[in-house]
């Protein structure tokens, strides 16, 4: 901790410079903790002009201490105000060298309470509303933040063997998610990435399917699953779809014949989008392959999601594949490549890897787990 954000607020007050901003208000927690180390909560990161302070409690004076102790930090008291350490650190020449006038907020995050607040307590500021200024530094991965993610990655997979080592018959999708996401903290995950996907047969169909208590394991002829790992506050994100024991039976050998006919179609789709993944690719071009690949097969009204999203400190991280993406794969990007199809009264197939741009290409960072494991 602390080279590392201090060079990441660096490059965030090369943004300011770029847009003549004299200050930003990081209020995002995930960015506060991106720029400053520091992990609880309710907590913002003033960025002046030649410094930075974060604006916390007392709850977290000891914490700040261990976990950021190079930066600054406001400390509010029982009857102070976020808004009144914010005045004092505007006003601090360790952080700003002048009053500050052209501020930058984080858009998506500041709510409209909080800048009315802000415009009545600085009426003589501009409050420049600012689109995923953090984020975009965030895409790009160190080499740490990189090993902490293949971290997560296996995690999740051992937990997944384990899990289809060990499911029941009688087990419903409630109590694989549940078992799941035990298994990921017991093979060392601190968290889960996101509430943990289920999904037998036609629910399958539903690409988010909320696990349900009732129907049976055993009773299924196929599962979707889709789970992650979080792990130093960093996560993965798989999917899988297989069939049963019942869906493996000869009894169900049409149902075993058309999962494997759509199984192939989504591999396929999903190959080809990882053979385009370099530094330099369009994200729009490699979800158009993917899409192209279902489309063609007969199937296109049935995958409507993009074909990928960023991962790191959340699930859904800056930049993805989708037919509206903007930018280009750029080297250090972790991006997950999820194609499926989705019947509605039959089931879904999903097949999700992590796949991280390397200097002339990608590298699978879930190769571990078969796509059909």
């Amino acid at each position: 901790m602390g080279l590392r954000e201090s060079l990441r607020r660096e490059k965030l007050m090369k943004v300011m410079d770029d847009e003549n901003l004299d200050g930003y208000l990081v209020v995002d927690p995930v960015n506060v903790s991106y720029l400053t180390g520091f992990q609880g909560e309710d907590s913002f990161l003033w960025i002046g002009d030649v410094g930075a302070c974060l604006l916390s409690d007392t709850r977290f004076e000891e914490q700040i201490k261990e976990e950021c102790p190079d930066i600054g930090a406001a400390i509010r008291c029982s009857g102070q105000t976020t808004l009144g350490l914010l005045r004092g650190a505007m006003a601090d020449s360790a952080f700003s060298s002048k009053a500050p006038n052209r501020i930058g907020i984080e858009g998506a995050s500041t709510t409209v309470a909080l800048l009315n607040a802000l415009r009545g307590m600085f009426p003589s500021a501009e409050f420049v509303a600012r689109n995923s200024d953090v984020e975009r530094l965030r895409s790009i991965k160190d080499e740490t933040e990189i090993s902490e993610i293949r971290q997560a990655i296996d995690i999740t997979i051992r937990a997944y063997r384990v899990l289809r080592k060990t499911a029941t018959n009688d087990m419903t999708e409630v109590d694989l998610r549940d078992e799941l996401e035990y298994r990921m903290r017991k093979e060392g995950g601190d968290d889960v990435s996101f509430p943990s996907i289920v999904a037998f047969d036609a629910r399958a169909a539903l690409p988010h399917a909320i696990p349900q208590r009732k129907g049976q394991l055993g009773d299924s002829n196929m599962v979707l699953i889709d789970w992650g790992a979080k792990r130093n506050g960093y996560v993965g994100d798989l999917t899988r779809a297989f069939l049963t024991e019942k869906g493996e039976s000869l009894a169900s050998r049409e149902y075993r014949a058309r999962f494997e006919s759509i199984f192939k179609i989504v591999l396929e789709a999903h190959d080809k989008a990882i053979e385009m993944i370099k530094p330099g690719a369009s994200c729009r071009e490699i979800d158009k392959v993917a899409r192209d690949v279902i489309r063609e097969a007969g199937y296109g009204d049935y995958y409507g999601h993009g074909l990928g999203h960023g991962i790191g400190r959340v699930v859904h991280d800056y930049g993805g594949f989708s037919p509206s993406a903007q930018g280009v794969v750029e080297e250090n990007m972790i991006i997950t490549v999820e194609p499926g199809i989705y019947l509605p009264g039959w089931g879904g197939i999903r097949i999700e890897d992590d796949v991280l741009a390397t200097p002339d290409g990608c590298e699978i960072m879930s190769s571990n787990l078969r796509v059909d494991e």
